[in-house]
């Protein structure tokens, strides 16, 4: 299968079987009927073609209910998602989460796009499709991207919480639609333009109980790893893992990353220029946030966060830190203290 073909991770199929079986449906008919052998595809090396688990959707979908996403997303669990689900629940707060997510999400499924958007006062995940896909399978990958994005949330921020608003691509049948707002909050948007969740800015910075800063940015990298082999990642995204991965050694050179990329600096270079940004761009923004993440760490000393980001001295990372975020360390650490 060409990688550039919209395709989806094993996980997704997985977890919809489940559903089925717990409804009592013949699966092993619905594959057939699909042209799926799901032998090829269980450990994971091997993408499922858009046309293949589409109609298998439909054939579901119509076997069962509508609902049948709700089920379907009943049956995740972050090992549904490879590394990137340990990631996901590694993330230090709910901004590092949605960023993850954009930026990894290619291993869920290429049929969709997905966009992290913040501004000074509103933020939001949004979903729209990126292939041409049936009606009833399009509503379905819109109830899937929210009802599981908010089962991983709720499992590192609470079972209780609600996004600040959801906009749906389409407008659930009346008898079913309180399990929606039961799910999802009161704040449903039907019919809209694009599948989007809401968060309220001033939720972002939260700290998430199960924060793990290095383990997230070790599954990163197996994440990275794993989809350069299975499916397309951006240029972006591979240069993000690697700075990450070179920046303790304190050789992050742009020629080092373009050598691990098995390309030329020149090469890198014309690359990261047609997306609109560079390589010096991409590792102050890096260097940035994990600063940020590292100083706002009550368990990391200065020296151990000048350390990981590859910074001997720490009056050189003080001086660097003022200069990616406004303030010195210590500064920045007392007003996370006082928020």
């Amino acid at each position: 299968m060409n990688n550039d073909s919209p395709s989806s991770y094993y996980g997704n199929i997985s977890a919809i079987t489940q559903a089925l079986r717990a409804n009592g449906v013949d699966v092993d008919s619905l594959y057939e009927q699909s042209g799926i052998n799901i032998a090829d595809y269980k450990d994971g090396s091997k993408r499922i073609p858009n046309k293949l688990i589409e109609r298998f959707v439909e054939l579901a979908i119509i076997e069962t209910s509508p609902t049948l996403s709700f089920d379907s997303v009943n049956q995740l669990s972050p090992a549904s998602y490879h590394a990137l689900g340990v990631g996901l629940l590694y993330s230090e707060n709910l901004r590092s989460f949605c960023k993850r997510y954009e930026r990894y999400f290619t291993l869920i499924s290429t049929m969709l796009k997905i966009r992290y958007v913040e501004t000074e006062h509103e933020a939001k995940l949004e979903s729209v499709e990126n292939a041409d896909i049936c009606p009833l399978v399009t509503n379905f990958d819109s109830d899937c991207f929210v009802a599981s994005t908010l089962k991983f949330l709720r499992m590192t921020i609470g079972p209780q919480y609600f996004p600040k608003k959801v906009s749906l691509i389409w407008t659930p049948p009346v008898e079913i639609q309180q399990q929606y707002f039961d799910l999802f909050g009161p704040n449903i948007e039907f019919s809209a333009d694009k599948t989007e969740i809401y968060f309220d800015v001033n939720d972002l910075d939260e700290e998430l109980f199960s924060a793990n800063i290095e383990l997230a940015r070790e599954s990163d990298k197996t994440v990275t790893n794993f989809l350069e082999k299975t499916a397309t990642i951006d240029i972006e995204s591979r240069v993000y893992a690697k700075i990450i991965e070179f920046l303790p050694s304190g050789d992050c050179s742009r020629e080092r990353v373009a050598e691990s990329l098995k390309m030329s600096p020149g090469t890198l270079h014309k690359k990261l220029k047609a997306i609109n940004t560079s390589y010096k761009e991409l590792l102050d923004t890096i260097c940035k946030e994990l600063a940020e993440q590292y100083i706002g760490t009550d368990g990391l000393t200065i020296g151990e966060a000048a350390y990981l980001l590859g910074v001997s001295d720490c009056s050189n990372f003080s001086r660097s830190f003022k200069r990616w975020v406004g303030m010195s360390p210590s500064e920045y650490r007392e007003s996370k203290v006082n928020d």
